[in-house]
């Protein structure tokens, strides 16, 4: 739906970017600006997880891209086709749906090809000839409904067109060199010799025309010799041209080589395929290869951009993939102003307040929206997670008031509340090294270097011990994969307000130029620094265009 937007934090999580994306939907949501739905860009971690089901709160749904694809089109739901169909039903229906192709489905409801007006305009003029219907394996019933036909008499052993289709124009004697066993005779007007010679002939199926009837006798004569008769309204000449249209799609389709669209197929990658092929529509199908329509280049033309709103970051290499395809309608973040830009204006809401849920809470009280309690709990976690409760350079005077406030409504202490959420998080126990360096991670780009910056809020440092080399080594791989200069692991130490840092990659001595320091064996202790935003990131930003 069009006014559906995402409320997207940054990758990899932390429980700031989640609890503002579920906080600032609902508040959008209640005053009914947009259909907002919270999403998170990867796991969420176990301080998260903690705070979500302190109070009732669902995790987000995972969004992989915003990206355009082909289940954002408004491509053709178009009625799909058997195979077994007639080229006369399948041509009415595209007249009637105003469709230049439609897929046909095998027995097992899968795509089996693609028939076009372009198949049954070619096999008119040029490719069909009077064994079409045999070479179709045609259903007799196919041609009894195609001529809209009165059964006279249909032998049990006839099921398909076995033969050839001819206008029984001359006299007897002059039809016997070319009227075969089992052909289909067309026989116009009264001609009884001529029925009684098809009849002996054995042909497959006699076709009387102009509603022209049959008597008994020659009836009962063609009965006896197993011989099919119908009579259709249709004149000699119509019904000539109307034989062909019992042919099933099958037939006629196009089959092998066909270009098909899952809808999960990007709009960039539907734009290089159409821009080198001429088809005027193509096949759409499920992740199942189920078939779901067509869709045509004029979709490309009305298809919609994905409108996102991002909370907690604003910088490219930490938002959704593909965000440059989508419209950016909102920003609401604590952090610096990097990267970012946007086609159009934006609301872009920027504070310097330890917390961007501190910032929407504020921007719940401008609108005079209540706050229920596991949405203001939710919100308290968010804010003692970034502060540190409280402990952080980054907390203001407001984010603790702000907190308190929050803690009041949610009826919990924040202190309490805080120790509870960081004992949950910060446990080490059981954690994979990626698990670990990723639960809150970011890249940056300060001058000419790409670094990464990835921080863990732990009650025991001492206990990281034994991941020490393989979390190096797991580093250094980061490094090699992104092209990053060096990348940086803090443990910080919530307690005792302090963080040991862990270096990877070329270029460690910008770490230790940045706080001052001597690496042993890649490690550090930082004492005081506890904050990525205020401490971490402009230290190396001065130490690297320094």
């Amino acid at each position: 739906m069009s006014d559906l937007v995402y409320v997207s934090g940054h990758k990899n999580p932390d429980s700031d970017s989640v609890c503002a994306a579920i906080s600032y939907s609902y508040l959008l949501n209640k005053t009914g600006k947009y259909h907002a739905v919270p999403v998170r860009l990867g796991n969420v971690n176990r301080e998260t997880e903690f705070i979500l089901k302190s109070f009732h709160a669902q995790i987000p749904m995972l969004l992989k891209s915003v990206k355009q694809k082909v289940e954002d089109l408004d491509y053709d739901k178009v009625t799909v086709f058997s195979k077994d169909l007639t080229l006369k039903t399948a041509w009415s229906l595209m007249k009637a749906k105003g469709l230049k192709s439609a897929p046909v489905l095998d027995d097992h409801g899968k795509l089996l090809g693609l028939l076009s007006s372009t198949n049954i305009l070619e096999g008119y003029m040029g490719e069909w000839d009077s064994d079409a219907l045999k070479k179709a394996h045609t259903p007799v019933e196919n041609v009894v409904d195609t001529l809209e036909a009165k059964a006279l008499f249909l032998s049990k052993d006839l099921k398909y067109v076995n033969g050839t289709v001819h206008i029984v124009s001359m006299t007897t004697d002059g039809s016997r060199d070319y009227i075969k066993e089992n052909d289909i005779a067309i026989l116009g007007g009264d001609r009884k010799h001529a029925i009684r010679y098809l009849a002996d002939t054995h042909v497959g199926m006699i076709i009387l025309t102009g509603h022209f009837d049959i008597d008994e006798e020659d009836l009962a004569y063609c009965k006896e010799k197993n011989v099919s008769v119908i009579s259709t309204p249709f004149n000699t000449f119509v019904a000539s041209q109307q034989i062909v249209q019992a042919i099933p799609v099958e037939f006629a389709m196009q089959k092998g080589n066909l270009t098909v669209f899952t809808t999960d197929d990007t709009v960039e990658s539907l734009k290089e395929v159409m821009s080198n092929t001429r088809y005027r529509s193509y096949p759409v199908v499920d992740m199942s290869g189920n078939v779901l329509g067509t869709i045509s280049r004029f979709a490309l033309i009305k298809g919609e951009k994905k409108k996102i709103i991002q909370v907690d970051h604003n910088e490219r290499g930490q938002a959704v993939d593909g965000i440059e395809e989508a419209e950016i309608l909102q920003v609401i973040d604590h952090h610096r102003i990097a990267d970012f830009q946007t086609v159009g204006p934006v609301y872009y809401r920027a504070e310097p307040l330890g917390c961007t849920c501190t910032i929407i809470k504020k921007m719940f009280d401008e609108q005079e929206v209540e706050i229920p309690p596991e949405i203001a709990g939710i919100m308290l976690g968010a804010i003692l997670s970034d502060t540190l409760i409280f402990k952080s350079p980054t907390c203001t005077p407001f984010d603790k008031k702000t907190a308190y406030r929050l803690a009041e409504i949610a009826g919990v202490d924040p202190v309490e509340f805080g120790m509870e959420m960081f004992k949950a998080g910060t446990s080490l126990v059981g954690k994979s090294v990626e698990e670990i360096f990723n639960q809150d991670y970011k890249s940056f780009n300060i001058g000419d270097c790409k670094i990464g910056v990835a921080q863990v809020n732990t009650m025991d440092i001492e206990g990281f011990a034994p991941y020490k080399a393989e979390m190096l080594a797991y580093m250094e791989k980061v490094c090699e994969d992104n092209n990053y200069d060096f990348d940086v692991l803090l443990l910080t130490d919530v307690i005792n307000a302090n963080s040991e840092v862990f270096v990877a990659g070329g270029k460690p001595h910008f770490v230790e130029k940045a706080f001052n320091v001597t690496l042993d064996d890649h490690e550090a202790t930082l004492p005081g620094v506890i904050s990525r935003k205020k401490q971490v990131v402009p230290a190396l930003t001065e130490a690297i265009n320094g």
